[in-house]
């Protein structure tokens, strides 16, 4: 459901905040994919999941993971949002 989802979502963001990144980034996996098929790519929620990812992976480190998941934000807003 997408108030489980929103839930789990917002879980995603304390652990990020509390430096929990591993636990952050598997969560926001889960709430990416399940966005992804339930909302589908170009939703603005699914958007947002894949810049919460970004962001995560950002923090651990993963500079170049974390660009390549924003280059692809850029460009389904582009796409979708104009």
């Amino acid at each position: 459901h997408v108030d489980t989802l929103r839930a789990k979502s917002n879980l995603a963001v304390i652990l990020h905040g509390q430096g929990d990144f591993a636990s952050a980034a598997k969560m926001e996996r889960q709430v990416l994919d399940l966005r992804r098929e339930m909302l589908g790519e170009g939703h603005v929620d699914t958007l947002r999941a894949m810049g919460n990812l970004a962001a995560t992976l950002h923090a651990q480190g993963d500079f170049a993971g974390a660009a390549e998941m924003e280059r692809q934000v850029l460009a389904l807003s582009r796409e979708v949002l104009g």
